[in-house]
């Protein structure tokens, strides 16, 4: 089915007689098309239907934390296709201003549910976008020696959890809601935590906003972090360094420096620990 098409038949999902707008730019096998005040999501043909089918009705159940879906699951031409209501994104203008504490105490709640679903997307994610990776792009020999020295990804889950959390997750709706489904599931909670850390142990993200967010999270209940939280922190974050690094060299960002440096700085630190 041609991408035109393929719009005009989500468009038509949404019962809107509005133009639609693609939201998101090129974004491979994933189409999100925005119609009037529902926004439709067009899934890889190679996703599993059943636990999607599963996470949209996890999120159906739970609208107090997650963004709930307008339909059940539906299909254009075989493909998957979520119904969703639009929400404000989090602005990226100013991230002093961004919702930290409130994204957290959606985490902390969201970790507090009953364990249900499919096995949550991560570490998963992380393979693939090493996988997509170029070798012989300019520092990808760096970057994939990071990955290389990290220890296996724990798969092992205890918790409900977000699996591929990050502020561009957040929309509001009335209230701050979760969205994105894909990769929500059972998994470690430490792994939600992760990309924020792992943006904060490169230097990206200061470290006002992430002792924000911590905490929040911490005073909501949440159960992913011992009192020494880098002891379980460190090998997410290590694990989500390596896979923005590679996201960035594929994609040419230029903010890529900050991320190349820190798969340096662990492939040289675990180097030097199997060697000591």
């Amino acid at each position: 089915m041609r991408v035109d098409d393929l719009i005009a038949a989500m468009a038509s999902l949404t019962g809107s007689s509005a133009t639609p707008e693609v939201l998101g730019g090129d974004r491979g096998d994933v189409v999100v098309v925005r119609v009037g005040d529902v926004v439709a999501k067009a899934h890889p043909a190679d996703t599993d239907v059943e636990a999607l089918r599963q996470r949209v009705e996890i999120a159906a159940a739970h609208p107090e934390l997650l963004l709930p879906p307008l339909k059940p699951l539906q299909f254009v031409d075989d493909r998957p296709v979520t119904v969703w209501p639009y929400g404000t994104p989090v602005s990226q203008a100013d991230p002093d201003t961004a919702p930290w504490e409130e994204s957290a105490e959606l985490l902390a709640k969201l970790h507090a549910l009953p364990v249900q679903g499919p096995v949550a997307g991560t570490p998963e994610r992380i393979v693939r976008a090493i996988r997509a990776l170029p070798p012989e792009l300019p520092h990808a020999d760096v970057v994939l020696r990071a990955f290389e020295v990290l220890p296996p990804l724990d798969t092992n889950g205890r918790a409900l959890i977000h699996g591929d959390w990050h502020l561009g997750q957040l929309v509001h709706r009335g209230a701050w809601r979760l969205i994105d489904v894909d990769d929500l599931g059972v998994g470690d909670p430490v792994w939600d935590l992760a990309r924020p850390a792992a943006l904060f142990a490169a230097g990206v993200l200061p470290g006002d906003l992430w002792a924000r967010f911590l905490n929040a999270y911490r005073e909501t209940g949440g159960v992913a972090l011992p009192t020494m939280e880098w002891e379980a922190l460190n090998i997410p974050a290590q694990a989500y360094v390596v896979q923005m690094a590679a996201r960035a060299l594929v994609s040419g960002l230029q903010a890529v420096e900050p991320l190349v440096e820190a798969c340096r700085r662990i492939a040289t630190t675990h180097e030097s620990s199997d060697r000591g």
